[in-house]
């Protein structure tokens, strides 16, 4: 499911050596996706006990005629560009955002239309990569909420919120690795994160999400929250995660997802240099410029201002 940086390159390649004549499909960047998807896991909170349902999506190929003669071409997983950073340029740069001292670890999740993003993760080193002082660790496609990216996030509108928050909380149902951070917790179904406080809870009997329940098995082996709403704003959104994907899936209800392979490089990062030192940004492609300095703003909730879905 990994749309890395040497898939897309080979892609490219690929598009690149074919004949003029060939009347070969233009792919546009950024607009949805096509795939059909009937539900995903729920990453909004449910009542006490209530798991997600989950299902999955089916894809097919075709053959594309070229000159009377069939030709089968590797299949193009709309749900997933292969167009990356590497190819078009990320529509951000990771100096140019605004955070306190110390801030070792930076993933940035770039929405590329519909329920499609691009996620990135780069830590903080003396020269960085060109210069920058971050270096890229990780580029990977992933998912984000059904209803897109929104900087008005309300509780169960299935968006992902727009800003620039701290991390913080790394937890799961599946046990420690090595180098995972010291305060990881492994969860079992006596865990819920609650809606009111917005805080992962043991033993709690309040409105919120159990996540050691069998329903999110897979998607939360493991978890790093996003840090949105901090503050625990009445109505605005509760656990909203950084969280594993599983095969299939196309989307969210909130929450940015990954491959589990990926998602423990950035558990790895996170643990590298403890809590309160890893950020996110997440916002739509060429909106950045919008969130640099717009950590700490808002009460903890997304910057005002006018961004496309």
């Amino acid at each position: 499911m990994k749309k890395k940086t040497g898939i897309c390159m080979a892609m490219a390649m690929l598009l690149m050596t074919t004949p003029a004549w060939a009347g070969s499909p233009i792919i546009a960047v950024g607009s949805g996706n096509s795939t059909t998807s009937t539900s995903s896991v729920s990453s909004e909170t449910v009542q006490l006990n209530q798991s997600p349902s989950q299902n999955n999506t089916t894809e097919t190929t075709a053959d594309q005629q070229t000159g009377g003669e069939a030709v089968t071409l590797p299949l193009l997983d709309e749900s997933r560009p292969i167009v990356t950073g590497e190819i078009l340029g990320a529509s951000f740069v990771p100096e140019k955002f605004v955070l306190p001292q110390g801030a070792s670890v930076l993933v940035v999740v770039e929405g590329r239309g519909g329920t499609n993003c691009q996620v990135y993760a780069y830590e903080k080193t003396a020269n960085g990569t060109d210069g920058t002082g971050w270096t890229k660790c990780l580029e990977v496609a992933g998912h984000l909420g059904r209803n897109g990216m929104s900087n008005d996030r309300h509780e169960g509108d299935k968006t992902t919120p727009i800003g620039v928050f701290r991390m913080n909380t790394p937890f799961g149902q599946a046990q420690a690795l090595e180098g995972f951070p010291s305060d990881y917790i492994q969860v079992d179904d006596s865990y819920v994160w609650e809606e009111t406080s917005n805080k992962l809870v043991k033993g709690s009997i309040e409105k919120g999400e159990r996540v050691g329940a069998q329903g999110y098995a897979g998607y939360y082996n493991y978890v790093i929250d996003a840090g949105y709403n901090r503050n625990a704003v009445s109505g605005r959104g509760s656990a909203l995660f950084l969280h594993c994907d599983m095969p299939g899936d196309t989307e969210t209800s909130g929450c940015v997802e990954i491959p589990q392979a990926d998602m423990i490089t950035i558990m790895k990062l996170y643990g590298k240099y403890g809590s309160g030192y890893s950020y996110i940004a997440q916002a739509p492609q060429g909106t950045f410029d919008q969130i640099y300095d717009s950590y700490g703003t808002n009460n903890g909730l997304s910057p005002e201002g006018v961004f496309a879905k």
